[in-house]
């Protein structure tokens, strides 16, 4: 399923939402609400099913998706939650920000894998490591049962795709798009202290806590139209 509002012809902001959601969510609501408002932007979002295939090949649908839209914007807003900023922060280490003209980051994951990892325990996860098997999983925010892909992990391990790791963060120090980034003080999920290590090492155009858990529920529709986060571009 996807979601497209076609309401500017100038601006699209296209959307990729969490690992266990999809364009059903809250946000991709709020969102829709929004562009009509305001009539600023167009928007997309498409459910990406990351659970059932690898990073690099969720890369290269989305530069496939932003090389479509490139012949009929002229800018491009990347906005992603949680494994969703994790893909868009990969993209700009890897694809670079030609195609795209800035990032908002909500909770953004710096460190999927090792999230995974500390929520299922190494010995349950040896095999699927080691891409030999598939690793069910207990989402712990939905609570949804996934079922994540065999390579899932050895992509992610082979590519480097973890922003942060043993305390390291890679990504470039002068990222080539401005990035915005928000999260909440209460999340249980990604911890806050992630991305203030992040914004240590890279300089981003605006780093925003809120008193907030995950998903952002109590602070979005304020961020959007009293902080004007896909605003603050322009």
């Amino acid at each position: 399923m996807f979601v497209y509002e076609k309401i500017s012809s100038e601006r699209l902001i296209l959307h990729l939402h969490g690992f266990a959601s999809n364009t059903k969510n809250s946000k991709v609501s709020m969102l829709t609400d929004y562009i009509y408002k305001s009539g600023k932007f167009s928007l997309f979002c498409m459910d990406m099913d990351y659970h059932t295939t690898t990073t690099s090949k969720v890369l290269e649908v989305l530069d496939t998706l932003l090389k479509g839209f490139k012949e009929s914007y002229k800018k491009i807003l990347l906005s992603g939650s949680s494994h969703g900023a994790y893909i868009i922060l990969n993209y700009i280490r890897f694809y670079g920000g030609e195609l795209i003209s800035s990032a908002l980051l909500f909770a953004p994951s710096y460190s999927t894998l090792q999230l995974t990892l500390a929520q299922e325990g190494i010995e349950k996860c040896q095999r699927w490591l080691k891409g030999e098997e598939e690793l069910v999983i207990n989402e712990c925010e939905t609570g949804l049962h996934l079922t994540i892909h065999r390579d899932f992990a050895k992509d992610i391990l082979e590519k480097g795709y973890e922003i942060i790791s043993d305390g390291c963060v890679h990504f470039p120090q002068e990222p080539p798009i401005p990035i915005l980034i928000v999260h909440g003080t209460q999340d249980k999920v990604v911890p806050v202290e992630h991305s203030r290590t992040f914004v240590e090492k890279v300089k981003v155009k605006k780093y925003i806590e809120v008193e907030d858990d995950h998903r952002l529920s109590k602070s979005f529709v304020k961020l959007l139209y009293e902080d004007r986060v896909f605003e603050i571009f322009d």
